[in-house]
C-alpha cells in the first residue's frame, strides 16, 4: 500500500516545523526563531533551534537538522510512510493511496473497536474479585494495571454483546479485529472469556491485539494472543513499545523480556525501558523498530533452552542492525519476573553484570575442553559477526577470536549476512525530476564508483521520493527486486558524470540553506566563524565537493 506522490507533497508543502515540534519542546522563542534543548543529545544549554520562516530545525551541538517530516521520524521512530500519515491527519489532508483495495476508513473503524473493547475490558477487571485477586497475588499494582489497562475477559458473552449494542458496534467488527468465535449455528463466543486481559498497541499507540492470561492451571493454555488481522501484524508489534519509547530514546538502550508479566514485573522495579517479544520468535521489523531508539540491548529471556535459542535469534538479528548486544544469564529455573520479586537492588545487579554477547561467546570459547562444542560455539561466534553491517568491527573481531584461540584469521570465514528486510513498496512516478532520475539509475548500476566521487548523500535537496529511495538504495547490499526493476525502466540513461553533476547541484541547494538558516538564527558567532562559513560557502561554490 503506497501513499500517492499528491498527498506526500501536499504534506511536505503544508507541514509547519513549529507547529510539529512545539507539540514536542518546550520552544523559547528567539529573535524570529525558537530555541530548546536538543532532543537527540544531551546538552545543558539550549542549541536545537527552529526557524518557522525556513521551515526547518537545526542543532548547532550536534548538526542533527531537517523538516517537520524529518523531525518525526527521527523523534517518533516513524517510517516515511506512518509520519506521512501522522502529518496529514494533522493537518485533515486525505491520503490517498495508489491501491484502492484498502478501505482505510476502515481500518480506522477496527482501531476505534478496539480502544472500545479495551475500555469494556477495563471495567470488567474493575468488578471482577477472580481477576483483582490474581493481579494482587502476583504483586501487579493497581497503578501498574491502570497504567497498561489490563483488563479482564468476563465468562458471561452477554455482558460483551450488551456493550457491543450499546456502542453501535457490530459483531463482525469484533470477529475481525480477533476477539470472538463465530460457530455454524450462529453462537459466538469470546476468546479470552475468563482471562486477564494484556492490550497490545503498535508504535503508534493504537490498541491492535489483546493476549490473554488464564487465571488457574485448568485453564489451558497458559497464554492466549490475538491471531493476526487486518491491523495486527505480531512480527511487527512489541508490547510495552509504545509505553516504553521515551525511555528508549532517552537511555538509548533497552530490557529485551518474553512475556507479559516479566515486562510488568520489572516497570514495577524501576526498568521502564523494557519491551517483550510475547513468547514469539524476534523479528526483522521488530529490530528495525528498536534500531530507531537504541545502539544496545539487553538480552533478559527464561533461563531455560527455549529461552537461550531465543536469545541467539535475537542477537543475530540485532547485530544486523548495528545494535550491540548484551546477554543477562539468569540462574536456573528463574525468568525475570522472579528476578524482579527478588527487588530492585537484584535486577540492578543482574542488568549490571550482563555481559557483551560476543565477549560471553569467547569466554565459552576458552574454558571448553571437548573440540565439537568448542568448533560449535567458534561457528556461532563468526555467524554472530557476519550480521554486523561494519566491515572494520568485523575485522577486530575475527582479530580478537584469532588472537584468544590461536587460530589464524584466514581460518575464521565469516557468512554473507543475508538478513535483508524488505520495506513496503515505494510508488515511483513522473513526481522524480529527470536529474533524480539519473542518480537514482545511475546508484543501481554504478553505486560503488558513485559513491567513490560523492560523499555528500545525507546533505542534498530533493523530492520526497527521491529522499526515501536513496536511503533505500544506500541503506542496504541488495535493494528490493521490484524497486530495482522499477528504476531501471526509467526513461533516461546511466551516467556517472551527469550523476555527479546534479548530485553538486542539489548539495549546493542544500548548502545555501544551510548558510542561511545560520544567518537567520541570530545566534551569538564570532568574526572567525563568519570567515569560515563564508569560505565553506565559495569552497561549495566553487568547487562543491565530488572527488576526482
Amino acid at each position: 500500500m503506497a501513499i500517492s506522490p499528491d498527498t506526500i507533497e501536499e504534506v511536505r508543502r503544508t507541514a509547519n516545523v513549529y507547529d510539529v515540534i512545539s507539540e514536542y519542546l518546550n520552544l523559547e522563542k528567539t529573535g524570529s526563531n525558537y530555541k530548546a534543548l536538543c532532543p537527540f543529545h544531551s546538552e545543558k544549554t539550549p542549541s536545537f533551534i527552529v526557524s518557522p520562516q525556513k521551515n526547518l530545525y537545526k542543532c548547532f551541538g550536534c548538526g542533527k537538522s531537517g523538516t517537520a517530516l524529518s523531525f518525526l521520524m527521527d523523534y517518533e521512530g516513524l517510517s516515511f510512510s506512518d509520519a506521512i500519515i501522522k502529518l496529514a491527519n494533522k493537518y485533515n489532508i486525505p491520503v490517498k493511496f495508489t491501491k484502492s483495495e484498502i478501505d482505510t476508513e476502515h481500518l480506522k473503524d477496527l482501531y476505534t473497536v478496539s480502544e472500545k473493547i479495551v475500555k469494556f475490558y477495563k471495567n470488567q477487571l474493575m468488578n471482577s474479585l477472580k481477576g483483582k485477586k490474581f493481579l494482587y497475588e502476583r504483586d501487579i499494582r493497581t497503578t501498574t494495571a491502570d497504567y497498561f489497562n489490563i483488563g479482564y475477559s468476563p465468562e458471561n458473552i452477554n455482558d460483551l454483546i450488551d456493550f457491543c449494542k450499546k456502542e453501535d458496534i457490530p459483531i463482525e467488527k469484533l470477529k475481525e479485529i480477533g476477539i470472538i468465535n463465530v460457530y455454524d449455528n450462529g453462537k459466538i463466543s469470546d476468546k479470552f472469556r475468563g482471562r486477564i486481559v494484556f492490550p497490545i498497541r503498535d508504535h503508534r499507540g493504537r490498541y491492535v491485539a489483546f493476549g490473554g492470561r488464564s487465571l488457574s492451571n485448568n485453564q489451558q493454555p497458559k497464554y492466549l494472543n490475538s491471531p493476526e488481522t487486518k491491523i495486527y501484524s505480531k512480527s511487527k508489534v512489541l508490547y510495552g513499545f509504545f509505553e516504553a519509547k521515551d525511555q528508549l530514546r532517552e537511555k538509548k538502550w533497552a530490557v529485551i523480556v518474553e512475556g507479559y508479566m516479566d515486562l510488568l514485573s520489572l516497570y514495577q522495579v524501576g526498568v521502564k525501558n523494557v519491551v517483550a517479544t510475547l513468547g514469539t520468535a524476534f523479528t526483522e521489523d521488530q529490530g528495525e523498530l528498536l534500531k530507531k531508539f537504541v545502539n544496545k540491548a539487553i538480552l533478559m529471556f527464561d533461563s531455560d533452552k527455549a529461552g537461550k535459542k531465543a536469545s541467539i535469534r535475537t542477537a543475530k538479528i540485532l547485530y544486523s542492525k548495528g545494535i550491540d548486544v548484551y546477554y543477562a544469564p539468569l540462574e536456573d529455573g528463574k525468568d525475570p519476573d522472579d528476578i524482579a520479586k527478588e527487588g530492585s537492588k537484584k535486577v540492578d545487579e543482574v542488568i549490571k553484570n550482563s555481559k557483551d554477547f560476543l565477549a560471553f561467546l569467547l569466554e565459552k570459547i576458552k574454558v571448553e575442553k571437548e573440540l565439537k562444542k568448542k568448533g560449535e560455539i567458534i561457528d556461532l561466534y563468526l555467524e554472530m559477526v557476519s550480521q554486523i553491517p561494519d566491515k572494520t568491527k568485523q575485522g577486530l573481531l575475527i582479530k580478537k577470536l584469532s588472537e584468544e584461540t590461536g587460530l589464524q584469521e584466514s581460518y575464521l570465514e565469516i557468512k554473507k549476512n543475508e538478513n535483508f528486510k524488505k520495506e513496503e513498496k515505494i510508488e515511483l512516478s513522473e513526481y522524480l525530476s529527470k536529474n533524480e532520475q539519473i542518480i537514482l539509475k545511475t546508484l543501481v548500476l554504478n553505486k560503488e564508483e558513485l559513491l567513490k566521487r560523492f560523499d555528500k548523500f545525507d546533505k542534498i535537496e530533493g523530492s520526497g521520493n527521491f529522499e526515501l529511495l536513496v536511503r533505500e538504495i544506500l541503506n542496504k547490499d541488495e535493494i528490493d527486486d521490484e524497486i530495482r526493476e522499477r528504476i531501471l525502466q526509467f526513461p533516461v540513461e546511466s551516467n556517472v558524470e551527469a550523476a555527479l553533476f546534479a548530485l553538486e547541484r542539489k548539495y549546493i541547494l542544500w548548502k545555501k540553506k544551510e548558510v542561511e538558516l545560520y544567518l537567520s538564527m541570530n545566534i551569538n558567532v564570532d568574526d572567525e566563524f563568519l570567515i569560515q562559513l563564508k569560505e565553506d560557502v565559495k569552497k561549495t561554490l566553487l568547487g562543491g565537493s565530488v572527488r576526482k
